[in-house]
This record gives structure tokens, C-alpha cells and sequence, in this order.
């Protein structure tokens, strides 16, 4: 008879200045074929743009983000696995039908959620008019907005490459693991605030560049955060 096994998902903790690896990782990444990442990331700020434009697209938007996000990642492992990729594998999960209920469920809540920060959001910009900032308005933004981001920063990862489907242990793992690892975030923040200020002599042509870079570098934080662990048990489970 075979014995079941229990998977536990062990979220590690990562030096301080991990983010130099992760950036470093993501240049060789996207050397690999910086073409067609540039050509990916220019029809995701395009879409960005779009979704501007009228609050029915945001909301198109909103629920497409999972899936292109996956896309993304999705086309990361294959480089890192030395596979060509091309442009068709950021719409490829599009027909993994495994994936779109958690996904759609996700964006969602992701949208329920960013309605109050939007609301803060707009208040603030009221007061900056008037020349008035109230600071528990502008301490309550900055709270709600970076706590909507922690509980979804890896969301889509956990759920495409961890095949986690409960909504709740995905937005607790991705929480925590931002939490835990809160430091070499910060780091990555403040990393990325620098190239993105570098690129304004191009008059910001060189998002081109930083863009795609950026987000795989994330996408490598993912996996430095995120280990899994197998032992014989009882029963089959995935535990944060």
C-alpha cells in the first residue's frame, strides 16, 4: 500500500541584499531574448493604458492581469529551463482551464479590495488641491495600499506553480512571505525607484528595458522565498 504524503510549504527568508542576485539573474534572463520581452512588456503597458481609459476596460483589465501575469512568469521558467520563447506564451494560459476560476476569483478580490485604497487615493489628491493633507488620511493610504499589496505580490505564482487553490492560504502565504522578507523587499523597492529615476534622461524610453527586468527579477524573488518540503503522513495537505 503506498503511503500518502504531507506537502509543506516553507516560506525562507532572504538576505537583505538578495535583490542584487535577483536583479542580476534577471539580466541574464532577458538577454536570453530581449526582443521579445520588450515586445511582451510593451503590449502590457499598452493594456495598462487602456484600462485608463474607461472604468469598464479597468475592470477587463483587472481580471486579464492574472493570466498575463502568468504568462510572464510562465515564460521566466522557460528561459531559465533553456527553452525559446515567443510571443503567443503570455496568452497561453488562457487555455489552462485549471487555472481560470482561482485566477478570476483573485482579480476579484484584488479589485474589491483596491476599492477603498482607490477611494483614499482620490481623497488625497482632493486635499493636495487644496493644499491640505490630513496625515491619518495619508498614513491610512499608505497602510491600505501597501497591505493590499502584500497579501497579492505572489498570489498568481502560488496558485499557478504551487497549484494552491483555497483563496485564503494563497493571500496568507503571500502575506507572509512579504512580511518575513520585508528587508530585501524594501531593498528591491528602493533599487527599482533608482533605475526607473535613471531612465528619465531617455525620457523614460528606457522603461523599455527596466520594466521587463523588474518584473522577472520579482518573479525570481518568488523563487528564493518559496520552498516545498515532503514527509510521509497521514494525509495530503498544503500547509503555510
Amino acid at each position: 500500500m503506498e503511503k500518502q504524503f504531507k506537502v509543506k510549504l516553507v516560506i525562507r527568508r532572504a538576505p537583505a541584499l538578495a535583490a542584487l542576485g535577483w536583479l542580476k539573474q534577471s539580466w541574464q534572463i532577458f538577454m536570453q531574448a530581449p526582443a521579445m520581452w520588450v515586445l511582451m512588456f510593451v503590449t502590457l503597458m499598452a493594456l495598462a493604458l487602456l484600462s485608463q481609459l474607461n472604468p469598464l476596460l479597468g475592470i477587463a483589465a483587472m481580471l486579464l492581469s492574472p493570466f498575463l501575469t502568468a504568462g510572464v512568469y510562465k515564460a521566466v521558467v522557460a528561459v531559465q529551463h533553456k527553452q525559446t520563447i515567443n510571443f503567443s506564451i503570455l496568452f497561453s494560459t488562457f487555455q489552462e482551464p485549471d487555472y481560470r476560476a482561482v485566477f478570476i476569483r483573485l482579480a476579484a478580490l484584488n479589485l474589491l479590495a483596491s476599492i477603498p485604497v482607490s477611494m483614499l487615493a482620490a481623497i488625497l489628491m482632493e486635499q493636495h488641491q487644496q493644499q491640505i493633507i490630513d496625515p491619518v488620511t495619508a498614513l491610512a493610504f499608505a497602510a491600505s495600499a501597501v497591505l493590499v499589496w502584500m497579501v497579492f505580490a505572489y498570489a498568481v505564482a502560488i496558485a499557478y506553480f504551487l497549484k494552491e487553490q483555497r483563496l485564503l492560504n494563497i493571500m496568507q502565504a503571500s502575506f507572509t512571505a512579504c512580511w518575513r522578507n520585508i528587508v530585501p523587499l524594501v531593498v528591491f523597492g528602493l533599487l527599482s525607484i533608482a533605475l526607473i529615476m535613471l531612465t528619465m534622461p531617455t525620457m523614460f524610453i528606457g522603461l523599455l528595458l527596466v520594466v521587463p527586468l523588474l518584473n522577472i527579477a520579482f518573479f525570481l524573488s518568488f523563487n528564493e522565498f518559496f520552498a516545498l518540503q515532503v514527509k510521509t503522513q497521514d494525509e495530503g495537505v498544503l500547509e503555510v
